[in-house]
């Protein structure tokens, strides 16, 4: 599901590479069904979330989504990505962040993921006017959705260095934090190994920007992780090489975390550094973790090199010029990182 702007630019970059890898693997077949959504779908007169495209999605091993102009949306229509989450009963966002060779960033040993639930809180699309002068948001929490977020932190963290951070606003949010909150310490128990740590959404976000070494998983609501998983793109070196993935109940889709850029979007220049990154997460998801691990090899030898960057990273590489540069990192080391992975399992 390509999306705007420069979504299907950067998708299309993700699709040559998941090509070119599985491949390389000889042992990996991917096949693709393409299905457009969003603004530029609905202004042509289309829907900008068809019943078809959901089928398919409910029906696919795993989904890649571009970028979508939500803003741009008239208030009656609902957005295709909030309606993709709730089909696929989406139980977390899950952001990882870390320090990347060749791309600058003011700290070292960031590495982190925010888990974010991303179905309700403040993002639950219940507003409405209170007369001419006044507006109403509802915050929706639930502990259902809470402890199916809560239980992918974990599961996460029991997979890293077993450490939770659950951010909450308790002093002026005492019942919605409240119950998110106890619903993290419920599934807590099931997770004697991994420590958890309760800490206000203010001094996360200041620990996140002074010492983002110490956090591990973060978990959060929906609007503070919303806001928190972009710092930590930016504490790691920037939302061009930020890859994010919504794991559901029936299903599962991968997105990279920038947004449309309509400023540069069909100029061939846009950043497809997170795509690719997101397209991995999606090869792990799907249990191919030697081809995972050579695709985000090959990225890092392509950032640490230096020759092929975009704009945004201080270079002047088209994304054509940044894809075929990692694919041809691939072809260099990624047929052994495969192997070795293919052995060891």
């Amino acid at each position: 599901m390509p999306g705007d702007g420069i979504g299907p630019e950067v998708i299309g970059s993700a699709r040559e590479v998941l090509t070119a890898v599985a491949g390389m693997s000889g042992a990996v077949s991917l096949s693709f069904e393409e299905h457009r959504i969003g603004h530029e779908a609905y202004s042509e007169g289309l829907e900008p979330l068809s019943e078809t495209a959901i089928q398919a999605a409910l029906g696919a091993d795993a989904v890649l989504v571009g970028a979508v102009d939500t803003v741009s949306f008239p208030e009656h229509v609902a957005q295709p990505t909030r309606t993709l989450r709730e089909r696929l009963e989406v139980r977390a966002s899950v952001r990882p962040s870390r320090n990347l060779r060749g791309v600058p960033s003011r700290f070292d040993g960031v590495d982190l993921v925010v888990v974010r639930e991303v179905t309700e809180g403040l993002y639950a699309g219940i507003e409405e006017y209170v007369g001419q002068d006044e507006v109403r948001a509802a915050r929706v929490v639930t502990r259902a959705a809470s402890a199916r977020a809560a239980r992918v932190a974990f599961e996460t963290a029991a997979r890293r260095r077993k450490k939770v951070t659950v951010v909450h606003k308790l002093g002026a949010l005492p019942l919605s934090d409240g119950m998110f909150v106890g619903a993290a310490r419920e599934v807590a128990r099931e997770f004697p190994d991994v420590e958890l740590e309760l800490r206000n959404v203010d001094a996360c976000a200041m620990e996140m920007v002074e010492h983002p070494e110490r956090l591990d998983v973060v978990l959060s609501t929906n609007a503070f992780g919303d806001i928190l998983s972009d710092v930590a793109a930016g504490v790691a070196g920037g939302i061009g090489i930020a890859p994010s993935a919504c794991v559901g109940t029936h299903g599962s889709y991968f997105e990279p975390v920038h947004g449309t850029a309509p400023d540069i979007a069909g100029r061939g220049v846009a950043n497809p550094i997170a795509a690719i990154l997101t397209a991995a997460m999606m090869l792990r998801h799907l249990g191919e973790e030697g081809l995972a691990v050579a695709v985000e090899e090959a990225v890092e030898r392509v950032l640490a090199e230096g020759r092929h960057l975009t704009a945004d990273l201080g270079g002047n590489a088209t994304s054509a010029e940044v894809t075929s540069a990692v694919i041809r990192q691939l072809t260099v080391g990624g047929r052994q990182t495969v192997a070795a992975a293919r052995t060891e399992s």
